[in-house]
């Protein structure tokens, strides 16, 4: 089946009507290897035996065609007149025909035919006149059609008597067909003569889509999906041949037509297409073989004139070889630069390339692209291809990459240039731990276990203290409990050395405030430096210096170390966490410093307001900077804000979230600690069972063990195993009591002991241990750890004082960021009141309806409109809305997200959440699923394109 050649057949036939009458000519048809050349010439013989109608055995009818074809190769070059004999020896078969048409001046045609081809003797001049006399005897009774195919390599005596009778055939009745490769060397000056007497040359096109899917169907017989006919023919560029090997290695592998194996289809490459390909190669003189190997090693987007230079060319001879590989198609422009055609073309070249030659120009080409001043992953990606030594300049091109690849968000592309760099670097030498160093500094973004190792290799051949130092403090600190390596005792070595160094840089004071920080945090298990940190913390004065980094990061570790032995009162470290984050630019770096401590603080003070647009802006920057990590500990630390706001969905997506962004083998502790806390939370245990079942460091972390054992008591009373669940509840209370960890509101076992006590009927114990809790939450003083204890108290206690505790956590809550406590609280005082006091359970119950549609607690709504009855929440009016949440509001419905909303009305996403959150609250709605027929209840929906009431201003968070 031949597509898209319906102009060249129609050509060639009126040639061949022309032949018949007695006009001769000569048609060649000339592309590159795979076009359909020979499918072409052999639809021509075709015609011409179509033509051969009406006669009877041993007729002759003048005109009617008699095809000869004949197929040079390349191996048959030195059999002169091989071509030649190929056309005429069936001729004899024609009996007294051929005894007619071999007369005369031909006479010596039929001995030559009929004699030994290899006898010198034959190939005269005299043999080559009686061939001509034979095709002109022939013409005067048939219309000879001679049909070559590959005419570039035929050989020179073929040449020569072809060149002869084209010459003839406008006199004669004679047509000949031909077909030349193009960028063949043999089709070149003065090789195929006769091809520039031809009176119609033919360049069949590439096949189009259609032609394409056409094919599919005749080969595979079903019909092809748009997207695998469009895969087929990028790969194939419309080359009939190489499609149709695709799709025979198609066949042979089972891939069928559809959608889903459409990506497959560029990655193969048959066996018969890369033998043509390896050929038409070989047959090529050496400077198209150097440049088709410059181009292989220089990739897509190659410069001609780079080219040249890789393969070793002058400007003549790389513009005669570049043009003979586009000739051959095996080359394609993009633009002013080139490209190797298909997958097939670098695979042939890249096997027959000697590896030895291939580290050459590699080489070659890294420092030719140096030189040029080209990008430093450009150059990299050739360094990486080798397996030849570097020397100086190219490994500090590799450092150079991996700089520009951190920069753009690549951290693991960058780790595998600086691994090439050390491959080369003597093994125990201070510039291999330099490479060590900048290594950990990028794996600490995606493997932060891997990046330890590699600065424990890097510590001992550092020479000097500070850079020791330096090595230390590029680690992350809460990763650092995901390894069993001894760090703190190398941080202390380091802290003694810098105190002990003669020589007192400006930093040394900094390096040694960041590494005193670093070791408050590893060693925030141990009581007594748990018990030094209030003391270190209070020696600083009440507004600590907070000028340098070094002086933030250790106030940081000291608050968190007294955070969580609750050493000092919630208020006092309320007001440090503030002026520290003031100080800090909202940045994905914090992540590798203590500042991510400062969250925990912030959230067991019960001080979040301002931190989740702080935290937003450092995930857009870890997401932009590609580190896994840093993206993994941002959303955790957002777990934690939103955990600390009582918006308990949202804060499981982001602690969920956190962990699959890096894995679980490589989780922060305050990932693990996160989720941990957000099981506890919405009473999820199964969040914790993905995670592996030793966690590395896991004992070394005695919050996590502890929260751990908590989420196993959880599990126990899940399985209706109060007993159980107690006994896990105090385990962990004793083993966080022995390591210091006295917080309430961070590890609140005392508070699960106590509820599962209370339902058990062990009212004794349950007081004793709800007491405890609340004692340890006043003196703490967080409103929501205290809220939480009253709220406790008023459970386990008698009826009689449950209102007056309920009271004075309500009253404590009102200052606190938990929506979630603060809606619970309310609506338990509502039911406790409610019989006595009508007036103060109903403003309860608004208040917490609200805050319940606020953080999205519909069980608690629900049960709040249902006790106010269905009188007392209406439907909100018109009026309720500002013009400005009605503009949010409409939007949201439309569909479009909190950022397009922000950025169509230039404000921060914050804002557009406060909004969106007023409107849940106002139209008695848990989010966007409801909001849409709410508004369109109360009158308020208006179609998109509806003039809306001029918009008050939205002001971004925080603005005046």
């Amino acid at each position: 089946m031949l597509l898209e050649r319906q102009n060249e057949l129609k050509e060639a036939a009126e040639a061949l009507r022309l032949a018949a009458h007695g006009n001769g000519s000569m048609v060649v048809i000339s592309g590159p290897p795979g076009s359909g050349k020979s499918a072409v010439l052999s639809e021509i013989g075709e015609l011409a035996a179509g033509l051969a109608t009406g006669p009877t055995a041993g007729s002759v009818v003048p005109g009617r065609p008699l095809v000869m074809r004949a197929y040079a190769a390349p191996s048959e070059r030195s059999f002169s007149l091989g071509v030649t004999r190929q056309l005429l020896e069936p001729v004899l078969k024609s009996g007294a025909f051929a005894a007619r048409w071999c007369s005369g001046p031909a006479r010596p045609a039929l001995a030559f035919l009929q004699g030994d081809p290899e006898s010198p003797r034959q190939h005269t001049a005299t043999a080559v006149r009686a061939l001509l006399a034979m095709v002109e005897n022939m013409s005067q009774e048939r219309t000879p059609v001679l049909l070559i195919d590959d005419l570039h390599w035929a050989d020179e005596g073929t040449l020569d008597w072809l060149d002869q009778l084209v010459r003839q055939v406008p006199h004669r009745g004679i047509l000949v067909a031909a077909t030349v490769c193009e960028g063949e060397p043999a089709t070149e000056p003065p090789g195929v003569r006769p091809v520039a007497a031809a009176e119609h040359i033919l360049f069949p096109a590439p096949l189009g889509t259609a032609s394409v899917d056409a094919l599919i169907l005749e080969r595979l017989g079903v019909p092809a999906d748009p997207e695998f006919v469009s895969a087929c023919h990028d790969a194939t560029r419309g080359n009939p041949l190489h499609l149709v090997s695709l799709l025979q290695e198609c066949q042979s592998r089972g891939i069928a037509p559809v959608a889903a194996e459409a990506s497959r289809v560029a990655s193969l490459v048959p066996p018969a297409l890369r033998r043509r390909l390896l050929l038409s190669l070989q047959e090529q003189p050496p400077s198209v073989l150097a440049a088709a190997r410059a181009l292989q090693v220089l990739g897509d987007g190659a410069d001609p004139q780079v080219v040249g230079e890789l393969a070793g060319l002058d400007r003549v001879d790389r513009e005669a070889s570049l043009w003979r590989l586009r000739r051959l198609t095996l080359v394609v422009r993009q633009g002013t630069a080139l490209a190797l055609a298909h997958r097939a073309v670098h695979e042939v070249i890249e096997d027959a390339m000697p590896p030895g030659e291939r580290n050459r120009l590699h080489l070659k080409a890294a420092a030719l692209l140096r030189y040029r001043g080209s990008t430093p992953e450009r150059v990299a990606g050739h360094l990486l291809a080798t397996t030849a030594p570097l020397d100086d300049d190219s490994v500090a091109a590799l450092r150079h990459a991996a700089e520009a690849a951190t920069l753009r968000g690549a951290p693991e592309t960058a780790a595998r240039y600086v691994r090439r760099a050390l491959r080369d670097v003597p093994p125990h030498s201070e510039e291999r731990a330099g490479l060590l160093v900048e290594l950990a500094a990028v794996e600490r973004s995606f493997a932060p276990s891997v990046a330890v190792r590699h600065i424990t290799q890097a510590f001992p051949l550092l020479a000097s203290a500070r850079a020791r130092a330096e090595a230390l403090l590029t680690l992350t600190p809460v990763a650092t409990g995901a390894t069993l390596l001894p760090l703190g005792d190398a941080m202390r070595q380091t802290a003694r050395e810098l105190t002990a160094a003669e020589a007192r840089p400006a930093d040394r004071r900094l390096l040694e405030l960041r590494l005193e920080a670093r070791l408050h945090h590893l060693c925030d298990i141990d009581p007594s430096v748990l018990a030094s940190a209030a003391g270190r913390l209070t020696g600083l004065g009440g507004r600590p210096e907070m000028t340098h980094a070094g002086q933030r990061e250790l106030l940081v570790a000291l608050m968190y170390t007294v955070t969580v032995s609750a050493a000092l009162p919630a208020a006092q470290l309320r007001t440090l966490a503030a002026r520290v984050l003031a100080h800090e630019p909202a940045r994905a770096a914090h992540v590798h410093t203590m500042l991510p401590l400062v969250v925990p603080v912030s959230v067991t003070t019960d001080s979040v307001t301002g931190l989740m647009s702080w935290l937003d802006t450092a995930l857009a920057d870890a997401e932009r900077r590609g580190g896994r990590l840093e993206q993994s500990v941002v959303l955790s630390e957002q777990a934690l804000v939103l955990l600390a706001q009582g918006r308990l969905s949202a804060a499981r997506e982001r602690a969920v979230r956190a962990c699959s962004v890096i894995g679980p083998q490589e989780a922060s502790t305050l990932s693990l600690i996160a989720l941990a806390m957000v099981a506890l939370r919405t009473r999820e245990p199964e969040l914790v069972d993905e995670l592996p079942e030793r966690i590395r460091g896991v004992h070394e972390n005695c919050v996590l063990a502890g929260l751990l054992t908590l989420v196993r008591g959880m599990k126990a009373e899940r399985r209706h195993e109060p007993a159980m669940a107690v006994e896990h509840f105090l385990d962990a209370e004793y083993a966080l009591e022995r390591a210091g960890w006295r917080n309430p509101v961070l590890a609140p076992s005392a508070y699960w002991a106590a509820r599962t006590l209370h339902r058990m009927g062990e009212a004794e114990r349950a007081e004793q241990l709800c007491e405890q809790h609340l004692e340890q939450a006043r003196a703490w003083g967080a409103p929501s750890g205290l809220g939480r204890a009253l709220a406790l108290r008023a459970a386990v206690t008698d009826a009689a004082s449950a209102p007056r505790l309920l009271r004075e956590a309500a009253g404590v809550l009102e200052g606190s960021a938990d929506l979630l406590t603060r809606a619970s609280v309310l609506l338990r005082l509502a039911e406790a009141v409610a019989p006595r006091h009508a007036a103060e359970a109903e403003a309860a119950l608004r208040t917490s309806y609200e805050l319940a549609v606020d953080c999205g607690a519909s069980r608690i709504a629900a049960r709040a409109q249902e006790m106010l009855g269905p009188a007392a929440v209406g439907v909100p009016t018109r009026g309720r809305l500002t013009s400005a949440e009605r503009m949010v509001a409409q939007m949201a419905v439309e569909g479009l997200t909190n950022q397009a909303i922000a950025d169509a009305l230039g404000v921060s996403r914050r804002a557009v959440e406060k909004h969106l959150t007023n409107c849940y609250r106002k139209m008695s709605t848990s989010g966007r699923s409801g909001l849409a027929s709410a508004l369109e209840d109360a009158g308020l929906f208006e179609p998109t394109g509806a003039s809306a009431p001029p918009a008050e201003t939205i002001r971004p968070q925080g603005a005046a």
